[in-house]
C-alpha cells in the first residue's frame, strides 16, 4: 500500500503540511485583520476626535501578555495529564508544542478548522497512534465547549452578570447552540450504535468512488482507520467519563481557567488605556462571543472578530480609544500566539523523519522513507 503511514496495525494517510504554503497563508488573515483595525480607527478613533494616549500604561499590557502565556501552560498541562490518564507518556514540552501548533493553524484556517488536525499531527509525531491522537483531540474539543458553557453559567448564576447580545449576534449564538446540540446527539448516538457508523462509512466510500472516479485510495485503509478511531474514541470516552472521572473534572476546570485568563486580557488592555471597567462585565461580555467567532468563515476569523468585538466593547472603551483597544488586544491574543505557535510548528516540520517517535512511512509494502 503506497504512501500510507502505519499507526499500530493499520495504515492511515497523515496530514501534509507544506511550510512554504503555510507562510503564504499567514499573510491573508494578517492583512484582513490589519485592514479591519484600520477601518475601525477611521470610523471611531480618528473620526472627529483626538486619540489621547496621555493615560497609557505599559504594565497592564505586560500582565495581559503573562496571562496569555499562563493560559498556554494550563492548556498544555491539562493535555499532558490527560494523555497519561490514557496510559501514554509524553513530555510536557511536546504537549506545549501540540497546543501552540493548534493555536497557529487555527489562526490561519477558515472557521479555525486547522487547529485540531495540527494538534493531532504533533501528538502522532510524538508517540501516539493516529487513532489515539485524533480521538483525544475530539474528546478534549467536546470538553472545551463544556468548560466554556460552565464558565457562562458561573457568570450568569453566580456573579449575576447578564449576557447582552442582540440582533445578528444573538441569532448566531442560537444557531451555534442548535448545531452543537445536533453534533453531540449524533456523537452519543453513534457511541451506542457503532454498526450504523460503519455502514455510513461504506456508503460514503461508494459515493466518493462513484462521484470522483479518478480518486485513488484504499477502501480497506479508510474502513480500518474509522474503526480504529472510533475504538480509541470509545476507550477515551470510557476513561474520562466512567473509569477516571477526576480527569473529566480536571479538563473542564482547566478549560475554564484557560478561558478566564484569555478573556482577562481585554480588561488589562482597557486598564492600559486609562479605562477602569467592571472586570466581571468585561469577561462576561466575551464568553458568548467566543461561540460566535466559530461561525466566521475567514482564516482565523480575521475581520469578523475585530468588528464583533468593537461593536460589543464600544461601551467600555469609548469611540476615542476603541481602535487602539482592538489593536492592542489583537496583538496579545492573536499575533503573538500566531508568531510563537508558528515558530514551534515549523520547528517540528523541520525535524523531518529524524525524530524517533515519527511513524514510519511504508512505500510499496517494503521501503521506508
Amino acid at each position: 500500500m503506497s504512501n500510507m503511514v502505519k499507526t499500530g496495525s493499520s495504515p492511515v494517510s497523515p496530514p501534509r503540511y507544506d511550510p512554504h504554503r503555510l507562510k503564504k497563508q499567514v499573510l491573508i488573515p494578517v492583512f484582513i485583520s490589519v485592514a479591519t483595525i484600520a477601518f475601525i480607527f477611521s470610523f471611531s478613533s480618528f473620526r472627529g476626535v483626538t486619540l489621547d494616549l496621555s493615560s497609557f500604561r505599559l504594565l497592564p499590557l505586560g500582565i495581559g501578555l503573562v496571562l496569555v502565556v499562563c493560559a498556554w501552560l494550563i492548556d498544555s498541562f491539562r493535555l499532558f495529564l490527560t494523555i497519561r490518564a490514557w496510559g501514554k507518556k509524553i513530555r510536557f514540552s511536546h504537549a506545549l508544542q501540540a497546543m501552540l501548533s493548534n493555536y497557529f493553524l487555527s489562526s490561519i484556517t477558515p472557521f479555525s478548522t486547522g487547529g485540531s488536525p495540527a494538534q493531532a499531527y504533533v501528538l502522532a509525531r510524538r508517540g501516539l497512534t493516529w487513532g489515539e491522537a485524533g480521538s483525544l483531540v475530539t474528546v478534549c474539543g467536546i470538553l472545551s465547549q463544556v468548560g466554556l458553557l460552565a464558565l457562562l453559567f458561573v457568570f450568569i448564576f453566580v456573579f449575576n452578570i447578564g449576557v447582552r447580545l442582540e440582533g445578528v449576534l444573538l441569532h448566531l449564538l442560537y444557531s451555534f447552540a442548535i448545531l452543537y446540540s445536533v453534533v453531540l446527539f449524533l456523537l452519543f448516538f453513534f457511541l451506542h450504535r457503532p454498526s450504523l457508523l460503519y455502514r455510513l462509512t461504506d456508503w460514503g466510500i461508494s459515493w466518493v468512488k462513484r462521484t470522483f472516479k479518478r480518486t485513488k485510495f484504499s477502501e480497506e485503509a479508510v474502513r480500518k482507520w474509522v474503526e480504529e478511531f472510533f475504538t480509541d474514541f470509545q476507550r477515551g470516552f470510557s476513561i474520562l467519563f466512567l473509569r477516571k472521572p477526576q480527569y473529566l473534572i480536571w479538563n473542564i476546570v482547566c478549560y475554564m481557567f484557560n478561558y478566564l485568563f484569555t478573556f482577562s486580557v481585554a480588561y488589562f488592555v482597557l486598564l492600559s488605556l486609562g479605562v477602569h471597567p467592571s472586570y466581571l462585565e468585561v469577561v462576561g461580555a466575551q464568553i458568548p462571543l467566543y461561540y460566535i467567532f466559530s461561525f466566521i468563515p475567514s482564516p482565523g476569523a480575521s475581520g469578523g472578530v475585530e468588528i464583533t468585538l468593537a461593536s460589543v466593547f464600544l461601551r467600555f472603551a469609548g469611540a476615542r480609544r476603541l481602535g487602539m483597544f482592538i489593536l492592542l488586544w489583537r496583538i496579545i491574543t492573536y499575533y503573538f500566539p500566531m508568531l510563537v505557535g508558528g515558530a514551534s510548528f515549523f520547528q517540528l516540520l523541520g525535524e523531518g523523519n529524524n525524530n524517533q517517535n515519527v511513524p514510519a512511512v511504508e512505500k510499496n509494502g517494503s521501503s521506508r522513507a
